[in-house]
């Protein structure tokens, strides 16, 4: 799954800058009085702003792994995009039909084909030992692509399942919960250095990254709220001024509720935004996004009165 990488993915993606320490720890502050019934660790969140020659910023947690639900689905997505440009995989209109639900509607059945076209792997009925060690190996090709970036950010994550609308059976459940330490973890860290080489045309390159940008591309005016899956209404976009620009992907379980974006606010900053959010209360609010959203442009500097979505 070879790729071209245009920066030097040895060293971290920011340095850490004071003025996203202090918006961080003040939205923090914010949340828990607006959301009492957090429970502490539930919610890990990192800040990039790439304004500066040398992107700054500051996170939360934001090098504890959890289950990332459909925010793998970016790194399978670069995946992809690497693969296509090397060859290794062949366009064709069902593979890219495939990559636009898997982003802008967030389709798992689209996801598990792009799996198995990385990897070489399909699900199935359960395998004997020898078998499904094969299947393994095949199956963490992803995350052999990632750890090749050598990035300090990607540490001890694990991009091995697919995503599913109920559960997984046979060799997808031996792979998920048979196989100790084998769930899908990411950090928030993880994904916002992900998010800051596509939004610097680094991530393959300048093309690919182009292309990851496009799909990700969310319209918050023009959406329909009563979709769910709309990845806007109760996620980072509802919360943001009129005028924004979004690129963004959300995840969502019984137990998780994240968003990931690159956001440029309408007085032209430009920063990455990412926020975890773990256990059943989190993931049933829906104001608690939304809520982080709107206080990180406000702190930024936008003027809160141009912030019209959301209570």
């Amino acid at each position: 799954m070879g790729s071209t990488v245009l920066w030097k993915p040895a060293e971290r993606g920011w340095h850490d800058d004071e003025r996203a320490r202090k918006i961080v720890t003040a939205v923090l502050a914010a949340t828990h009085a607006r959301f009492p019934d957090l429970q502490p660790g539930s919610l890990a969140i990192t800040l990039v702003l790439p304004e500066a020659r040398t992107a700054g910023g500051f996170s939360h947690r934001g090098d504890r792994p959890g289950y990332p639900a459909s925010l793998v689905k970016l790194f399978f997505l670069a995946a992809a995009e690497a693969a296509l440009e090397s060859g290794r995989l062949a366009a064709s209109r069902e593979l890219g039909q495939a990559l636009t639900a898997m982003i802008q509607r967030s389709g798992n059945d689209a996801t598990s084909l792009v799996v198995d076209s990385l990897t070489g792997t399909t699900s199935g009925p359960a395998l004997n030992p020898a078998a499904l060690k094969r299947w393994l190996a095949r199956r963490r090709a992803i995350d052999r692509y990632f750890a090749a970036w050598r990035c300090p950010e990607f540490a001890g994550i694990n991009l091995a399942q697919k995503t599913w609308y109920e559960a997984p059976y046979g060799r997808e459940r031996q792979s998920c919960f048979d196989v100790p330490n084998n769930r899908n973890r990411l950090t928030s860290d993880a994904i916002a250095r992900l998010l800051l080489a596509i939004a610097q045309g680094e991530a393959v390159n300048r093309r690919r990254s182009a292309a990851m940008m496009k799909l990700l591309a969310r319209f918050p005016d023009a959406v329909d709220a009563q979709d769910p899956l709309n990845q806007v209404t109760g996620f980072f976009g509802e919360g943001l001024p009129r005028q924004a620009r979004l690129w963004s992907k959300a995840g969502w379980s019984s137990r998780t509720r994240h968003d990931a974006a690159i956001i440029v606010l309408p007085g032209g900053t430009r920063l990455i935004l990412v926020a975890m959010s773990f256990g059943p209360a989190a993931a049933r609010n829906r104001r608690l996004l939304p809520f982080i959203a709107r206080q990180v442009a406000r702190r930024i500097g936008n003027d809160g009165s141009r912030i019209s979505r959301g209570r």
